[in-house]
């Protein structure tokens, strides 16, 4: 920086230049050149001095660290966890044949609606009603065999032990009439319950045998929703709590009850198998499709701290974060519930009013002194 002179010291060099010019003798140089030098270093040195004043004070504003804080207070928790699960009806039976023979008649529509006790196939039963006919020709016959020897048996024309096998005849025939008529009943194959039925495997003249599937029934007046929750929410999962759904078809959520859960959890990934129950009045939902369930895993009432992740600072402890404490910053470690990628839910370690640090996290120390130019 060029040396400022005041305007007595300018005028006194000028008067001491001016006469060595005019003067121009050996004897003036050698006396005044020397001073001449001499008041032109004091001069520049007092300037020196005074730039170096601002400079010395300025470093002392920039010697603290600025940093951008949030003032952080607790907030009500609403924290969910949204799990995958799968819908199933409320009752399914794949309706089979119990008896070996002929379909001669299909009495559903495929796809369509039916009621309980509804007939839905029928089979061949000629040879059973022709067996049956000739089974009540015996019935009748040891039924009047029956009657004869009893009225004999009072006169004593006759011993017990005949009337006793006319008896026990008339009973075997009637045994046979029943287990006849339990498998002419079987040629009637009708829906256990009402619900949807499927597409029928097979059609009339299709010769069935006992377990092949025909067709399937399904009860989709409720639905049920089978998921999975994990170990650490087993406090939360309360037989007849509610539950918030959304499915591929919508994203409107709906409700769920939680109807009942599995004894133990799996061994393979801890989880407990949960079922819950909606109710399916328009028949819109259908077994098999994938659902998310908006899993509450904040207790009722609770409040807990929300906090930006970049004010977190990874450990191999944990997390903690840099608070401002009288102009300094401090370390301060911290327990996270749950945590997304913008915001964590700080469980301890922080309080209300809190000046939590979120910039210049690098160049932070223990201590160092610290100035909040932004706060949040």
């Amino acid at each position: 920086m060029p040396a400022k002179f005041t305007p007595v010291k300018t005028t006194i060099y000028s008067t001491i230049i001016h006469q060595i010019m005019l003067k121009d003798t050996n004897k003036l140089k050698a006396i005044f050149l020397p001073v001449l030098c001499s008041i032109l270093l004091i001069a520049c040195n007092e300037n020196k001095e005074k730039a170096q004043k601002p400079a010395a004070a300025a470093g002392a504003d920039v010697s603290k660290l600025q940093v951008d804080v949030i003032v952080v207070s607790e907030e009500s928790l609403n924290q969910e966890e949204v799990i995958v699960g799968t819908m199933a009806p409320y009752r399914e039976v794949a309706i089979v044949s119990e008896i070996a023979q002929k379909i001669v008649q299909v009495a559903f529509q495929d796809g369509g609606n039916v009621s309980k006790g509804q007939l839905l196939y029928k089979l061949n039963d000629a040879d059973l009603k022709a067996r049956l006919k000739g089974l009540n020709s015996e019935l009748k016959l040891a039924r009047l065999n029956e009657q004869r020897i009893s009225n004999l048996l009072k006169t004593e024309t006759v011993n017990q032990q005949q009337y006793d096998e006319t008896v026990v005849k008339l009973q075997a025939l009637e045994a046979q009439r029943e287990q006849l008529q339990v498998e002419l009943n079987k040629t009637e194959i009708r829906a256990p319950f009402s619900g949807k039925i499927g597409i029928s495997n097979l059609d009339p003249g299709a010769f069935v045998s006992p377990g092949t599937a025909l067709v399937s029934l399904q009860d989709q007046a409720t639905v049920k929703i089978n998921f999975s929750v994990p170990e650490k929410y087993l406090p939360l999962v309360k037989t007849g709590s509610k539950i918030n759904f959304t499915t591929a078809l919508s994203d409107q959520q709906q409700t769920a009850s939680i109807q009942a859960t599995e004894p133990g959890l799996n061994a393979q990934n801890r989880a407990l198998k949960v079922q819950a129950s909606a109710g399916n009045p328009e028949g819109k939902f259908r077994a098999g499709l994938s659902v998310k369930i908006h899993f509450q895993t904040s207790a009722k009432n609770a409040k807990a701290i929300n906090l930006p992740t970049e004010a977190l600072i990874p450990s191999g402890e944990g997390y903690s974060v840099f608070v401002v404490e009288n102009g300094l910053a401090k370390s301060k470690p911290v327990s996270i519930g749950n945590r997304t990628e913008t915001s964590a839910i700080i469980t301890s370690g922080l309080n209300n009013g809190d000046s939590v640090i979120v910039s210049n996290l690098l160049r932070l120390g223990d201590g160092m002194p610290v100035q909040a130019v932004a706060t949040k």
